[in-house]
């Protein structure tokens, strides 16, 4: 009896050695995903991207429109009920504009949410990694919705910290971990789901988003058009100086 569990024991060692040894490695899973979603070059070559689509809070839908470019520039605006909610960052300053919260006029956003604001990279941390200061890192994966995943961490040294879950079979992200750096749930971890990839001009995107937080729904967000390299002024990621 002792032989057959000493059998055994061995039997899931060399299995579970094999499939540490299967397991692609963080570099891999990351080129395997750009590769799937266009290729390097594709994406190097677009310079700014334009969304619409919905986002849903709290029950109820807001048309909302995204210009993101190269910078890790950004330009958010949803409207609802007639009122415009603008979130905005020109690659050094944060401004928003939050008519519900009595930000009226564009205002600056605080240090915590700047640093929050630099976090979204235009282009895929998996692109030119250690020229850009990142640092890849094998975490252990999860089943997300049914769908067995790799984990893989991406750090730098100024605080980055996003940890990717990519579809095992796909290579593609469907979900991505972020620690919260500002407000009352800093340090608290967010989660942005990710479904619904669709071609655009050669380029595979996500067409649908949700953020969850404590495992609850926050917002949904389905992108109907995306446009890449669409003509966009460099103004209009900046705040403007008369208020």
């Amino acid at each position: 009896m002792k032989k057959i569990f000493l059998l055994l024991s061995l039997c899931f060692i060399f299995v579970g050695q094999a499939i540490a040894q299967d397991a692609p490695s963080p570099r891999e899973i990351g080129d395997a995903y750009i590769e799937n979603t266009g290729g390097v070059d594709a994406w190097k070559a677009i310079e700014a991207t334009k969304v619409k689509g919905t986002a849903a809070m709290q029950g109820m839908e807001f048309p909302m429109t995204m210009t993101n470019a190269k910078g890790d520039k950004s330009y958010l605006e949803v409207d609802v009920q007639g009122q415009k909610i603008i979130q905005a960052f020109d690659g050094e300053v944060a401004w928003q504009v939050m008519p519900f919260q009595g930000i009226t006029k564009p205002t600056e956003m605080s240090p915590e949410e700047t640093e929050q604001a630099k976090d979204q990279k235009f282009l895929s941390e998996f692109i030119d990694t250690e020229a850009r200061g990142f640092k890849l890192e094998a975490v252990e994966g999860k089943e997300i919705e049914g769908t067995e995943t790799y984990g893989v961490r991406v750090t730098n040294e100024e605080g980055y910290d996003h940890t990717y879950y990519f579809d095992t079979e796909y290579m593609i992200p469907i979900m991505v971990a972020t620690p919260i750096k500002s407000g009352p749930q800093k340090g608290a971890m967010m989660e942005t789901y990710m479904s619904d990839y669709q071609e655009v001009e050669n380029i595979m995107m996500p067409f649908f988003m949700e953020v969850k937080f404590n495992g609850q729904s926050i917002q949904k967000i389905t992108f109907t058009e995306v446009t890449l390299n669409p003509e966009v002024k460099a103004e209009m990621f900046s705040m403007p100086k008369d208020n």
